[in-house]
């Protein structure tokens, strides 16, 4: 099963699709697979193939997801179809910003993935919604080398930067979460809920 999604996911790039890059993905399965969530919040479902992927290593969880492009909640869908997993997962279609803060839901684990200028913007929301114990896995919080002034942010990238800046300050200093930061590819970090 797992070959069969990353074919798809080589193909995916091969279309200019942003899945999560190989590293990255690797650690994502074997967080999720140590967390063994019933619950997962997925922000950005993209194809899908991540919450296949996640739902394939944990069997018994369910997926709530969030897609702002039509195309892709639609090839989401069918991805959840094809590997057998339409029952456990539901995407929203929209935007974030507006769909986080009215979620009802409590996630064992949540796979933060969508547009890095508002990860601080939903972190609050996604904080309260996290059960204790639960894990916080963001991807591209060094987005391009530019957070950790690694590279000279461009101006049109300033607002992104310091989002994610504010993002990882909170979450590395916060005495109720425990951060560890990847510098893997375009980084991450995975957050415990204490």
């Amino acid at each position: 099963m797992l070959n069969e999604i990353k074919r798809l996911r080589e193909e995916a790039k091969t279309e200019g699709n942003p899945v999560l890059r190989d590293e990255s993905f690797e650690l994502l399965l074997s967080t999720v697979k140590e967390v063994n969530p019933k619950s997962i919040l997925e922000v950005g479902v993209n194809v899908g193939l991540s919450s296949v992927a996640m739902l394939c290593t944990c069997p018994n969880a369910t997926l709530t997801g969030i897609e702002i492009s039509e195309d892709c909640y639609n090839t989401a869908n069918k991805n959840f179809k094809r590997f057998g997993v339409e029952n456990r997962a539901k995407v929203f279609l929209g935007d974030a910003s507006e769909i986080i803060p009215v979620l009802t839901g409590k996630y064992d684990f949540i796979f933060l993935d969508g547009p890095k200028g508002h990860y601080f913007e939903y972190l609050e929301n996604l904080l309260s919604a996290l059960n204790k114990g639960g894990v916080l896995f963001a991807d591209n919080v060094l987005f391009r080398g530019y957070v950790l002034d690694e590279v000279k942010t461009p101006h049109r990238h300033a607002t992104i930067k310091h989002s994610l800046e504010n993002f990882l300050n909170r979450i590395t200093t916060d005495k109720t979460l425990k951060t560890v930061l990847y510098k893997t590819e375009d980084g991450v970090s995975i957050t415990k809920k204490l």
